[in-house]
């Protein structure tokens, strides 16, 4: 990456990229390929940051990765006394919907992709551990989706509202509100900008490519994310940046870069990979400097009520 100049400006306004409904095939073909290179991260296909609640945490990175979902899913306080219906929206290979399923007995998970890897990969996983009569995969758009309104009791997305439109994320919070129960709760957990306006050049660059890597139209504005959720009648909204929680889970990019260049290697003799495989190398290595910048960069838990 070429270092600024003194003729170059020191911010630049921040670029959104492109809304999702352009840019669904991005999403769909960088998952697609890339998506089988998610095992390097989590061999059960965790497809996200972890949670780091004790020091000894720090030495499993998929014992971070599980409390990360634990968070979630205590957030979203399930009765246990009930049956229950749950939507992950962005559901990856359904990895939280299953596991979700396993702690709380009363549950039926539905999870929702436009990914086809990641339906045929979950409900292989999803057959394999015999939850097909608790867990569905379908393939819909958390922005537009075909459920019924009050379809569901709980609504959560870990890591997967940044691929939806817009700083605001509108689209995708009119939807979850429409096909939550009234009373019903729900838990965000993902990366945030904190301003909307400027970032400093060099961080500007970085955050462009991160998102270009990451298929992502652009990260979600937090304050702007939290007047969407209000606007569309969601209440109780608590918002926790968990920044240095996950801190120690990033930590972990560089050592599985490595594991996967020498298992590539290994494999293949070379590293002839597909862009979309380079992008998945690309942009944690990238979001860790991004991360670093505080002032306009944070991981957030946001849950509320309808």
């Amino acid at each position: 990456m070429n270092t600024p100049t003194l003729s170059r400006p020191a911010t630049a306004k921040l670029q959104h990229g492109p809304t999702a409904p352009s840019f669904y095939n991005t999403i769909k073909d960088y998952y697609n390929i890339a998506g089988p290179d998610y095992e390097a991260w989590s061999k059960d296909f965790n497809m996200h940051f972890g949670y780091c609640k004790n020091f000894t945490d720090i030495f499993s990175l998929e014992k971070m990765l599980y409390r990360m979902n634990d968070e979630v899913l205590k957030r979203l306080q399930i009765p246990t006394d009930i049956p229950i219906k749950i939507a992950d929206l962005g559901c990856g290979v359904g990895t939280v919907a299953r596991y979700a399923a396993k702690q709380y007995s009363n549950t039926t998970i539905t999870g929702v992709t436009i990914v086809d890897f990641q339906l045929s990969k979950g409900r292989e996983l999803i057959n394999k551990e015999g939850l097909a009569q608790k867990v569905t995969l379908v393939k819909d758009n958390f922005e537009n989706s075909s459920f019924a309104n009050e379809s569901f009791n709980r609504v959560y997305a870990l890591e997967s509202a940044c691929h939806a439109s817009k700083s605001n994320k509108e689209l995708f919070i009119k939807e979850m509100a429409r096909i939550l129960k009234t009373g019903g709760q729900f838990c965000i957990a993902d990366g945030f900008l904190k301003q909307d306006k400027k970032l400093p050049w060099l961080f500007n660059k970085i955050y462009q490519k991160i998102i270009r890597c990451w298929a992502l139209p652009c990260f979600g504005n937090i304050n702007a994310f939290t007047a969407a959720l209000k606007k569309h009648g969601l209440s109780e909204i608590k918002v926790e940046e968990i920044s240095v929680r996950i801190a120690p889970s990033v930590a972990y990019v560089p050592y599985t870069c490595i594991k996967f260049f020498i298992t590539e290697l290994w494999k293949h003799k070379s590293l002839h990979l597909k862009k979309e495989r380079w992008n998945n190398v690309y942009a944690p290595l990238l979001g860790m400097i991004l991360g670093l910048y505080r002032k306009h960069f944070g991981y957030y838990i946001i849950t509320g009520v309808k």
